[in-house]
């Protein structure tokens, strides 16, 4: 700081003028150096700030990727589910057909083998 005399009978302060000229260009050098520190603090935290806006997006679209991949999947599983009760109710309905057809056959057959019998005993 700079040391300075009063001028008798007056609110005025007498300097030393090569003192305060050295402490001038002092601040000029320290204060764009500052400027420019306060400017990278403040690029700094903008691109923090957008880095996190970008992690952000990034979670919710994949939280909205994540929810449709789990709505596709509900769909694809109840899809499979109505197709396998179509396929046991095809089975089901072949194996009735064929079970009645085997029933209508042995019917014949045994009808076919009473009536052998019964031709045989009246002889």
């Amino acid at each position: 700081m700079a040391d300075g005399r009063r001028v008798p009978f007056s609110g005025r302060l007498m300097v030393d003028e090569e003192r305060i000229l050295d402490i001038i260009d002092r601040m000029r050098v320290a204060v764009p150096e500052e400027l420019k520190q306060a400017r990278r603090v403040m690029q700094e935290q903008e691109r923090l700030l957008a880095e996190a806006q970008g992690r952000l997006q990034q979670t919710l679209e994949e939280k909205g990727l994540l929810a449709a991949i789990e709505e596709e999947r509900q769909r694809l599983l109840q899809q499979a589910e109505a197709e396998a009760a179509q396929v046991r109710a095809g089975a089901d309905e072949y194996a009735r057909q064929v079970l009645e057809e085997l029933d209508e056959r042995l019917t014949k057959l045994l009808t076919n083998v009473h009536n052998g019998l019964s031709t045989l005993s009246n002889t």
